[in-house]
């Protein structure tokens, strides 16, 4: 499914003229390496009561990953005082594939990716465990542009649950999110957007999960209007909520 979503436009990802793609992975640790079930089953315990405690005990389980082309002479624009290790991966058309398979290795759903070509040899797999979303210590030289679906920022899979973990404030100073708002969210048939649970949910009836689904995608079309309007007019500070460091807190 991968190589025919890329088909022969690999290159032009790589290299596009404009845009810097950059691929996020977990290099996995210790029993965290393998899909064996019972060393696996005994690390993501380890990672979900560990995290419960501390975000940075994830340390012990994960090291980050970024993979880019060129990083040597095009450095992302990011504090490199991290506190996660953090390899910066080279990304070519030989390891290219391999890294997105392990950008979506969800630990127990796929195995893990080894022997990634220009990459520490280990197991690698799906970094929205240790970045969630992305609460990255940037230091852009202007503003960061956060398009997302909700205004909270979790910073990791395993912090979903945790209604304390936030994310930094001062990871934010210059972030611009750009999100649906909740009385949008709520106004939608599920009161939220769609998502892989509603496979379960309409698991005998596919028409009808169809038609929850492109409501949403109707409502989001008539947003983006709006949206592209704002900016053609020069309103969008009408749209826009100014969070000061400590209010940023809240996500």
């Amino acid at each position: 499914m991968l190589q025919q979503l890329i088909d022969d436009n690999m290159e032009n990802l790589i290299n596009h003229p404009w845009m810097q793609l950059v691929i996020v992975v977990v290099k996995s640790r210790h029993i965290f390496a393998s899909d064996h079930v019972i060393p696996l089953g005994l690390a993501l315990a380890g990672v979900f009561g560990s995290n419960m405690l501390s975000r940075r005990a994830n340390r012990l389980f994960m090291q980050r990953g970024f993979a880019y082309a060129h990083p040597q002479h095009n450095p992302l624009p990011l504090n490199d005082n991290q506190e996660f290790f953090t390899h910066h991966l080279p990304l070519n058309a030989d390891n290219a594939m391999h890294l997105l398979m392990a950008s979506a290795a969800i630990p127990a759903v796929m195995s893990a990716v080894t022997d990634i070509p220009l990459a520490p040899k280990d197991s690698y797999r799906d970094g929205g465990l240790l970045d969630y979303h992305l609460d990255l210590p940037y230091q852009p030289k202007r503003l960061v542009l956060y398009p997302h679906f909700t205004d909270r920022i979790i910073p990791g899979w395993f912090d979903k649950s945790l209604s304390w973990r936030k994310a930094n404030a001062q990871n934010h100073q210059r972030t611009v999110l750009l999100s649906p708002s909740p009385e949008y969210l709520a106004s939608l048939p599920l009161g939220r957007l769609p998502d892989r649970s509603d496979f379960a949910r309409f698991a005998t009836n596919d028409s009808e999960r169809k038609k929850y689904w492109q409501q949403p995608v109707a409502e989001s079309q008539r947003l983006g209007d709006e949206f592209l309007e704002l900016i053609e007019k020069g309103n969008i500070n009408e749209k826009m909520v100014v969070f000061s460091p400590a209010s940023m807190k809240q996500f």
